[in-house]
């Protein structure tokens, strides 16, 4: 047998052929839902105007949201308990779209009727509820009888404070600006007793942490909201031949919408995987809910000169 840094020649050992002993497999498990409200009210094309106006209402609920190597419920041991809204659920979709062609004054053989006629605008505006998240600790500080400092496949949630909910956990800011959006002093940590898990907490062993119940996606961020236009004409020079030229600005408004805050602490200081007596395990953050990206663009705007034939 080769001795190697990875404990001897393993590949050649496999029992079966085609894998390797570092060979991974990944099972599917959990619950998701979906349930949505979908309206739609359309005005069909006539003198030049169409008008659509969409809105779902919805709830997504899962308990994890991602596939591969993270869990990013909460207690992989209890799938249930991360039952909630999904990452990626949007409450309320307004969708607003229209185009508009102009009337034609002139005949479309003459110079006039090329210059002045053939404008069109056309639009979408979309409003949609902000993503929802949840606090989450990577440095050991929940969840620590299980993986010490070394959970490096979960994203357990910190819960909240005795007398906080998630209403009054907020600020009011929206986290973009000096304050944050959440009031540090609103979490703790879901800490064991000596004597819990039917004796398995020695005694004097104050900082052996469990994961939290539920909690997974509790809080939501502000509104994104996107305007789009654009200014078309259209010039026919012949049946086969026509220029067409296109004026598009992308968020209009030039209307930030923002990503979920900062929503990962360090409440186990320098990854202490020893504690010290008497000194505290929980740091609050100051930065919690601090908004430090957007999602999306801002204003632009491009020009397009097309020769159809």
């Amino acid at each position: 047998m080769l001795v190697t840094y990875e404990g001897g020649n393993v590949d050649l050992r496999v029992p079966y052929i085609g894998y390797s002993a570092e060979s991974e497999t990944y099972k599917a498990a959990g619950v998701s839902a979906y349930n949505a409200l979908q309206t739609h009210i359309e005005k069909r094309l006539s003198h030049g105007l169409q008008v659509g106006f969409s809105y779902t209402y919805s709830h997504a609920l899962d308990e994890q949201s991602g596939m591969g190597l993270f869990f990013n419920g909460n207690n992989p041991l209890n799938l249930r308990s991360a039952y909630g809204s999904s990452d990626f659920d949007r409450t309320h979709v307004f969708n607003f779209s229209y185009s508009y062609e102009l009337p034609r004054f002139f005949s479309a053989s003459s110079l006039k009727g090329k210059i002045a006629d053939g404008w069109a605008i056309h639009g979408i505006t979309v409003i949609q509820s902000g993503q929802p998240y949840s606090i989450i600790d990577y440095t050991g500080a929940v969840g620590s009888i299980f993986y010490s400092v070394y959970d490096g496949i979960t994203n357990p949630i910190v819960p909240l404070a005795p007398g906080c909910t998630p209403k009054n956990a907020l600020t009011g800011a929206s986290g973009a600006s000096i304050t944050p959006a959440l009031k540090a002093s609103c979490f703790t940590l879901p800490l064991l007793n000596p004597g819990d898990l039917g004796g398995a907490i020695p005694a004097g062993d104050t900082f052996e942490t469990n994961f939290t119940n539920g909690q997974r996606n509790i809080f939501r961020q502000a509104w994104q909201k996107r305007a789009d236009v654009s200014l078309v004409k259209v010039t026919q020079f012949t049946e086969r031949y026509s220029l067409k030229y296109s004026l598009d600005v992308f968020n209009l408004t030039n209307t930030a919408s923002f990503d979920i805050p900062i929503d990962d602490v360090s409440q186990n200081a320098f990854y202490n995987q020893f504690p010290v007596q008497g000194v505290p395990l929980y740091n609050a953050p100051a930065g919690l809910g601090v908004v430090n990206k957007t999602i999306g663009s801002p204003r632009q705007v491009q020009m397009t000169l097309q020769f159809m034939f």
